[in-house]
């Protein structure tokens, strides 16, 4: 992209979804090839995970880190609960592998990118919007915070509340964007474009009841947020067809499962991420420069 300059008044939108994340892995890496770096992202999840690689502007890192740890205890199953609270092993991903996948933290804190990290607050069912730069505490506990899943993970304590998985409250920031003013927005997401969620069965609202059913707001965002979800897809849809956003979606469904073992299929997923944005390129910078 030559003698493009990216608006100061942009922002780059990650949705999350598990290890549907390596799409976004690699539509982020193209991006980074082609230095083409948003002043504003905000993600939510994985989205959350992948953005703290692509402020460090380090290609490669994220996908490197799926793939290579996949089958490590210590990043995914029992072992990660039991040292980590969570499924997915957030403490070893944020804190440990860095000494084996070096991070350059100097760039992520200090480069001049924002960066927002979306959870959600078991105690009043409510998004949370955490800046680096303007916590209190380290940023990267509110990313553990906006990947930690529901039934899988033991919320993470930043203040007086816990928090939890973004998505539940806000799978993508859009309006977030909105409030904030920016000119430009543009989402990547990890679902075709026309998906639409599916109510959850009585099996799923009992085993939501079982475990939050002392935190009735967070509970009543659970059980809402595929109706949520959808109408959130609607209006991104209408705003999309009005020119008013850009959206990357795969073009296909993605066909893995939530927490696929198959680092073939995740790999291919990835490369398909940046096949998929490269493609995209000459659209996106037409979008911006609008």
């Amino acid at each position: 992209m030559e003698n493009f300059t990216m608006p100061q008044s942009a922002a780059l939108l990650l949705e999350g979804g598990s290890l549907r994340g390596l799409y976004t892995a690699g539509a982020l890496d193209t991006l980074m090839e082609e230095n083409l770096y948003f002043p504003a992202v905000a993600g939510v999840s994985a989205g959350a995970l992948n953005g703290v690689n692509y402020l460090a502007h380090q290609p490669g890192r994220s996908a490197s880190i799926n793939l290579r740890y996949r089958r490590d205890p210590r990043y995914f199953g029992l072992m990660a609960a039991v040292k980590g609270g969570s499924l997915f092993g957030l403490n070893f991903m944020l804190r440990d592998i860095p000494q084996s996948v070096p991070f350059d933290s100097d760039t992520f804190y200090h480069g001049g990118q924002r960066m927002v990290a979306v959870a959600t607050c078991v105690e009043t069912g409510k998004p949370a919007y955490f800046e680096k730069g303007k916590t209190d505490f380290d940023f990267l506990e509110a990313v553990r915070a906006s990947a930690s899943l529901p039934l899988v993970s033991a919320p993470v304590r930043i203040g007086r509340n816990r928090y939890l998985d973004g998505g539940c409250s806000c799978p993508i920031p859009l309006h977030w964007a909105q409030k904030e003013g920016f000119e430009k927005t543009v989402i990547i997401t990890t679902r075709h474009k026309g998906f639409r969620k599916s109510l959850p069965g009585q099996r799923m609202v009992n085993l939501y009841d079982d475990f939050y059913g002392d935190k009735t707001l967070f509970l009543a965002t659970l059980l809402t947020q595929e109706v949520r979800y959808n109408a959130l897809m609607e209006e991104i849809d209408a705003l999309e067809e009005a020119g008013k956003l850009f959206v990357l979606r795969p073009a296909e469904p993605i066909e893995i499962g939530r927490f696929e073992k198959n680092t073939e299929k995740l790999l291919a997923l990835y490369n398909r991420g940046r096949r998929e944005m490269r493609e995209q390129l000459p659209a996106l910078r037409a979008y911006l420069e609008q």
